[in-house]
Protein backbone atom coordinates (compact mmCIF):
# COMPACT_ATOMS: atom_id res chain seq x y z
CA UNK A 1 0.00 0.00 0.00
CA UNK A 2 1.30 3.49 -0.81
CA UNK A 3 2.19 5.90 1.96
CA UNK A 4 0.48 9.21 2.49
CA UNK A 5 3.53 10.94 1.03
CA UNK A 6 3.34 8.83 -2.12
CA UNK A 7 -0.40 9.41 -2.47
CA UNK A 8 0.13 13.17 -2.25
CA UNK A 9 2.95 13.11 -4.79
CA UNK A 10 1.06 10.94 -7.26
CA UNK A 11 -2.12 12.99 -6.97
CA UNK A 12 -0.17 16.21 -7.48
CA UNK A 13 1.59 14.83 -10.56
CA UNK A 14 -1.65 13.58 -12.15
CA UNK A 15 -3.45 16.88 -11.60
CA UNK A 16 -0.51 18.92 -12.84
CA UNK A 17 -0.22 16.79 -15.97
CA UNK A 18 -3.94 17.34 -16.58
CA UNK A 19 -3.55 21.11 -16.45
CA UNK A 20 -5.49 21.56 -13.22
CA UNK A 21 -4.87 24.99 -11.64
CA UNK A 22 -3.39 24.95 -8.13
CA UNK A 23 -2.60 21.25 -8.53
CA UNK A 24 -0.57 20.99 -5.33
CA UNK A 25 -3.22 22.60 -3.14
CA UNK A 26 -5.99 20.55 -4.70
CA UNK A 27 -3.99 17.35 -4.18
CA UNK A 28 -3.71 18.17 -0.51
CA UNK A 29 -7.43 18.91 -0.21
CA UNK A 30 -8.33 15.66 -1.98
CA UNK A 31 -6.10 13.55 0.25
CA UNK A 32 -7.32 15.35 3.38
CA UNK A 33 -10.91 14.52 2.50
CA UNK A 34 -10.31 10.93 1.49
CA UNK A 35 -8.22 10.25 4.59
CA UNK A 36 -10.55 12.34 6.79
CA UNK A 37 -7.59 14.10 8.32
CA UNK A 38 -6.85 17.77 9.07
CA UNK A 39 -4.20 19.37 6.89
CA UNK A 40 -1.51 19.39 9.55
CA UNK A 41 -1.85 15.63 10.05
CA UNK A 42 -1.23 14.70 6.43
CA UNK A 43 2.20 16.28 6.77
CA UNK A 44 2.85 14.95 10.26
CA UNK A 45 1.99 11.36 9.28
CA UNK A 46 3.68 11.06 5.91
CA UNK A 47 4.43 7.35 6.29
CA UNK A 48 0.85 6.37 7.14
CA UNK A 49 -0.42 3.66 4.79
CA UNK A 50 -3.31 4.44 2.42
CA UNK A 51 -5.76 1.54 2.33
CA UNK A 52 -7.08 -0.04 -0.85
CA UNK A 53 -10.50 1.49 -0.24
CA UNK A 54 -8.99 4.92 0.28
CA UNK A 55 -6.94 4.50 -2.89
CA UNK A 56 -10.11 3.66 -4.84
CA UNK A 57 -11.98 6.64 -3.45
CA UNK A 58 -9.06 8.95 -4.23
CA UNK A 59 -8.85 7.56 -7.75
CA UNK A 60 -12.55 8.31 -8.32
CA UNK A 61 -12.10 11.88 -7.11
CA UNK A 62 -9.09 12.36 -9.39
CA UNK A 63 -10.95 10.96 -12.40
CA UNK A 64 -13.81 13.41 -11.90
CA UNK A 65 -11.42 16.30 -11.45
CA UNK A 66 -9.56 15.38 -14.64
CA UNK A 67 -12.86 15.98 -16.43
CA UNK A 68 -12.58 19.54 -15.01
CA UNK A 69 -15.53 19.11 -12.69
CA UNK A 70 -15.02 21.70 -9.93
CA UNK A 71 -13.53 20.24 -6.78
CA UNK A 72 -16.23 21.90 -4.67
CA UNK A 73 -18.92 19.90 -6.50
CA UNK A 74 -16.94 16.68 -6.12
CA UNK A 75 -16.44 17.17 -2.39
CA UNK A 76 -19.86 18.73 -1.83
CA UNK A 77 -18.64 21.73 0.11
CA UNK A 78 -16.73 24.99 -0.14
CA UNK A 79 -15.20 27.12 2.59
CA UNK A 80 -16.29 30.74 2.52
CA UNK A 81 -15.44 33.41 5.07
CA UNK A 82 -14.38 30.76 7.56
CA UNK A 83 -17.41 28.45 7.33
CA UNK A 84 -18.00 25.33 5.27
CA UNK A 85 -21.00 25.47 2.94
CA UNK A 86 -22.87 22.73 1.15
CA UNK A 87 -22.58 23.26 -2.60
CA UNK A 88 -24.29 21.39 -5.41
CA UNK A 89 -24.41 21.90 -9.19
CA UNK A 90 -27.62 23.89 -8.58
CA UNK A 91 -25.67 26.81 -7.11
CA UNK A 92 -22.72 29.01 -7.96
CA UNK A 93 -19.57 28.11 -6.04
CA UNK A 94 -18.74 30.97 -3.63
CA UNK A 95 -15.65 32.95 -4.62
CA UNK A 96 -13.03 34.72 -2.49
CA UNK A 97 -13.96 37.98 -4.25
CA UNK A 98 -17.37 37.86 -2.60
CA UNK A 99 -15.75 37.93 0.83
CA UNK A 100 -15.00 41.60 0.05
CA UNK A 101 -18.75 42.15 -0.22
CA UNK A 102 -19.36 40.49 3.15
CA UNK A 103 -16.56 42.40 4.87
CA UNK A 104 -17.77 45.78 3.67
CA UNK A 105 -21.39 44.95 4.53
CA UNK A 106 -20.28 44.13 8.06
CA UNK A 107 -18.20 47.30 8.27
CA UNK A 108 -21.09 49.49 7.12
CA UNK A 109 -23.54 47.73 9.42
CA UNK A 110 -21.38 47.94 12.53
CA UNK A 111 -20.03 51.45 11.99
CA UNK A 112 -22.83 53.39 10.38
CA UNK A 113 -26.21 51.81 11.00
CA UNK A 114 -28.59 51.02 13.83
CA UNK A 115 -27.62 47.37 14.15
CA UNK A 116 -30.40 46.56 16.60
CA UNK A 117 -33.03 47.40 13.98
CA UNK A 118 -31.15 46.58 10.81
CA UNK A 119 -33.05 44.87 7.99
CA UNK A 120 -30.90 43.35 5.22
CA UNK A 121 -31.69 41.74 1.87
CA UNK A 122 -29.28 39.29 0.27
CA UNK A 123 -30.60 39.23 -3.29
CA UNK A 124 -29.78 36.13 -5.35
CA UNK A 125 -28.58 34.24 -2.29
CA UNK A 126 -27.51 30.96 -3.97
CA UNK A 127 -25.79 28.91 -1.26
CA UNK A 128 -26.83 31.46 1.36
CA UNK A 129 -23.14 32.29 1.88
CA UNK A 130 -23.62 36.04 2.27
CA UNK A 131 -26.82 35.90 4.33
CA UNK A 132 -25.60 33.35 6.85
CA UNK A 133 -22.27 35.10 7.40
CA UNK A 134 -24.04 38.40 8.00
CA UNK A 135 -26.40 36.61 10.38
CA UNK A 136 -23.50 35.09 12.30
CA UNK A 137 -21.78 38.45 12.79
CA UNK A 138 -24.92 40.61 13.14
CA UNK A 139 -27.11 38.53 15.46
CA UNK A 140 -29.61 41.35 16.05
CA UNK A 141 -30.26 42.01 12.35
CA UNK A 142 -33.17 40.60 10.37
CA UNK A 143 -32.10 39.20 7.02
CA UNK A 144 -34.09 38.23 3.93
CA UNK A 145 -32.41 35.96 1.38
CA UNK A 146 -34.08 35.82 -2.02
CA UNK A 147 -33.56 33.63 -5.06
CA UNK A 148 -35.54 32.74 -8.17
CA UNK A 149 -34.34 29.13 -8.02
CA UNK A 150 -36.17 26.78 -5.67
CA UNK A 151 -33.24 24.34 -5.85
CA UNK A 152 -30.83 27.04 -4.78
CA UNK A 153 -33.09 27.93 -1.85
CA UNK A 154 -33.01 24.29 -0.75
CA UNK A 155 -29.21 24.49 -0.57
CA UNK A 156 -29.38 27.84 1.24
CA UNK A 157 -31.90 26.43 3.69
CA UNK A 158 -29.57 23.54 4.54
CA UNK A 159 -26.61 25.89 5.09
CA UNK A 160 -28.59 28.36 7.17
CA UNK A 161 -29.94 25.63 9.43
CA UNK A 162 -26.58 23.91 9.69
CA UNK A 163 -25.02 27.11 11.00
CA UNK A 164 -27.89 27.81 13.40
CA UNK A 165 -29.06 31.13 11.96
CA UNK A 166 -32.50 30.06 10.70
CA UNK A 167 -34.13 32.29 13.31
CA UNK A 168 -32.44 35.34 11.74
CA UNK A 169 -32.67 34.56 8.02
CA UNK A 170 -35.94 34.37 6.08
CA UNK A 171 -35.77 32.70 2.66
CA UNK A 172 -37.92 34.20 -0.09
CA UNK A 173 -38.64 32.68 -3.51
CA UNK A 174 -39.03 35.12 -6.35
CA UNK A 175 -37.47 37.60 -8.75
CA UNK A 176 -34.76 39.75 -7.16
CA UNK A 177 -36.43 42.06 -4.60
CA UNK A 178 -40.04 41.37 -5.51
CA UNK A 179 -40.70 38.82 -2.73
CA UNK A 180 -39.50 41.14 0.06
CA UNK A 181 -42.33 41.85 2.52
CA UNK A 182 -40.92 45.21 3.68
CA UNK A 183 -38.37 47.89 2.79
CA UNK A 184 -34.81 47.21 3.89
CA UNK A 185 -31.84 49.18 5.16
CA UNK A 186 -29.10 47.33 3.31
CA UNK A 187 -29.14 45.43 0.01
CA UNK A 188 -26.24 43.10 -0.78
CA UNK A 189 -26.07 41.19 -4.04
CA UNK A 190 -23.71 39.06 -6.07
CA UNK A 191 -25.83 38.71 -9.18
CA UNK A 192 -24.88 37.16 -12.55
CA UNK A 193 -22.53 39.66 -14.20
CA UNK A 194 -20.60 37.76 -16.88
CA UNK A 195 -21.45 38.89 -20.45
CA UNK A 196 -23.14 36.05 -22.34
CA UNK A 197 -20.53 35.84 -25.10
CA UNK A 198 -17.68 35.56 -22.61
CA UNK A 199 -18.96 32.48 -20.75
CA UNK A 200 -17.86 29.86 -23.35
CA UNK A 201 -14.35 31.32 -23.31
CA UNK A 202 -13.85 30.88 -19.56
CA UNK A 203 -12.07 27.99 -17.88
CA UNK A 204 -13.70 24.54 -18.18
CA UNK A 205 -14.75 24.48 -14.51
CA UNK A 206 -17.05 27.46 -15.07
CA UNK A 207 -19.05 25.48 -17.63
CA UNK A 208 -20.23 23.10 -14.87
CA UNK A 209 -21.92 25.90 -12.93
CA UNK A 210 -25.56 26.93 -13.49
CA UNK A 211 -25.82 29.32 -16.43
CA UNK A 212 -28.53 31.32 -14.69
CA UNK A 213 -26.08 32.17 -11.91
CA UNK A 214 -23.42 33.37 -14.37
CA UNK A 215 -25.09 34.93 -17.40
CA UNK A 216 -25.64 38.65 -17.00
CA UNK A 217 -26.79 39.32 -20.56
CA UNK A 218 -25.02 41.09 -23.40
CA UNK A 219 -23.05 43.48 -21.18
CA UNK A 220 -23.37 41.46 -18.01
CA UNK A 221 -25.60 44.17 -16.55
CA UNK A 222 -29.14 42.81 -17.01
CA UNK A 223 -29.76 41.68 -13.43
CA UNK A 224 -27.79 44.52 -11.87
CA UNK A 225 -29.84 47.07 -13.85
CA UNK A 226 -33.12 45.50 -12.79
CA UNK A 227 -32.05 45.35 -9.16
CA UNK A 228 -31.10 49.03 -9.03
CA UNK A 229 -34.46 49.91 -10.56
CA UNK A 230 -36.37 47.74 -8.06
CA UNK A 231 -34.34 49.09 -5.15
CA UNK A 232 -35.61 52.63 -5.68
CA UNK A 233 -38.91 51.56 -4.07
CA UNK A 234 -37.62 48.94 -1.64
CA UNK A 235 -34.67 50.68 0.02
CA UNK A 236 -35.25 52.81 3.09
CA UNK A 237 -34.40 56.54 2.80
CA UNK A 238 -31.08 56.20 4.64
CA UNK A 239 -30.29 52.80 3.15
CA UNK A 240 -27.35 51.48 1.16
CA UNK A 241 -26.67 48.99 -1.64
CA UNK A 242 -23.58 46.84 -2.15
CA UNK A 243 -23.18 45.17 -5.54
CA UNK A 244 -20.43 42.82 -6.66
CA UNK A 245 -19.51 43.18 -10.34
CA UNK A 246 -16.78 43.08 -12.94
CA UNK A 247 -14.42 46.06 -12.65
CA UNK A 248 -15.30 47.12 -16.20
CA UNK A 249 -18.97 47.43 -15.24
CA UNK A 250 -18.46 49.90 -12.40
CA UNK A 251 -18.83 53.08 -14.53
CA UNK A 252 -22.09 51.79 -16.07
CA UNK A 253 -23.46 50.88 -12.66
CA UNK A 254 -22.48 54.27 -11.22
CA UNK A 255 -24.40 55.98 -14.02
CA UNK A 256 -27.46 53.85 -13.24
CA UNK A 257 -27.13 54.75 -9.56
CA UNK A 258 -27.16 58.45 -10.44
CA UNK A 259 -30.32 57.96 -12.50
CA UNK A 260 -32.30 56.14 -9.82
CA UNK A 261 -30.69 57.68 -6.74
CA UNK A 262 -29.59 61.21 -7.69
CA UNK A 263 -29.12 62.08 -4.03
CA UNK A 264 -26.88 59.08 -3.32
CA UNK A 265 -23.15 58.87 -2.80
CA UNK A 266 -21.28 56.07 -4.56
CA UNK A 267 -17.97 54.40 -3.86
CA UNK A 268 -15.96 51.39 -4.92
CA UNK A 269 -14.30 48.70 -2.80
CA UNK A 270 -11.39 46.68 -4.15
CA UNK A 271 -10.95 42.92 -3.79
CA UNK A 272 -7.82 41.11 -2.59
CA UNK A 273 -6.34 41.38 -6.09
CA UNK A 274 -6.69 45.16 -5.99
CA UNK A 275 -9.51 45.21 -8.56
CA UNK A 276 -12.64 47.36 -8.30
CA UNK A 277 -15.17 44.76 -7.19
CA UNK A 278 -17.98 46.17 -5.03
CA UNK A 279 -20.03 49.26 -5.85
CA UNK A 280 -21.54 51.02 -2.85
CA UNK A 281 -24.59 53.23 -3.19
CA UNK A 282 -25.49 55.18 -0.05
CA UNK A 283 -28.92 56.67 -0.51
CA UNK A 284 -28.72 59.38 2.10
CA UNK A 285 -27.15 60.60 5.29
CA UNK A 286 -28.99 61.62 8.37
CA UNK A 287 -30.02 65.27 8.40
CA UNK A 288 -27.98 67.48 10.70
CA UNK A 289 -29.74 68.82 13.76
Amino acid sequence: MPSLREALQQTHQILEASGIPDARLEAEVMVMNVMRMPRQDIFAQQELAVSSQQQETLSQVIDRRKQREPLAYILGYKEFYGVNLLVTPDVLIPRPETETLVEHALFMSLMGMEVAHLVIADVGTGTGAIALNLAIHLPAARIYATDSSEKALMVANYNIRRHNVADRVTLCHGDLMEPLPEPVDLIVANLPYIPTARIPTLQPEIQWEPAAALDGGEQGMDQITRLIAQASERLNPQGSILLEMDPEQVPLAEELARQYFPEAETGVERDLAGLDRVLTISRGVAEEA
